[in-house]
């Protein structure tokens, strides 16, 4: 089992798992779906990665992380081709929930999440 170094507390205890993803269209018009759930098991910290691939070769790349019970941070790429390394993705866009937010205020939101869960795994 590959372990990761968490970004919140920097144990090495993220671990990934490879879920499948029913959304509302699950055939993918013939594509592939690639879907994991890393979670920490230190601090709690999670997110789940969906790299999705149509057959005109279009890909989108979604990173999802849950706020409490809502609403989700979202992080979303739409490609022309396949990326085998997400740093080559020069445009993501920034959800809070449904709502499109700018990626300032996204890195924000995420380092409020990650500070808040590092807090609790520290007292």
């Amino acid at each position: 089992m590959e372990k990761i170094i968490c970004k919140t507390c920097a144990s090495e205890s993220m671990v990934p798992m490879e879920v499948l993803v029913q959304g509302e269209e699950p055939d993918l018009k013939g594509g592939e779906q690639e879907s994991f759930f890393y979670t920490c098991h230190v601090c709690g910290d999670n997110w789940l990665t969906i790299k999705e691939k149509s057959q005109d070769g279009t890909c989108q790349i979604t990173h999802i992380y849950q706020m409490g019970m809502t609403p989700l941070l979202k992080r979303v790429a739409q490609l022309d081709g396949p990326v085998s390394d997400e740093e080559q993705v020069s445009e993501w866009a920034y959800f809070m929930g449904d709502d499109e937010i700018t990626e300032d205020v996204w890195e924000e939101k995420l380092r409020s999440r990650r500070s808040i869960l590092r807090s609790i795994c520290t007292n």
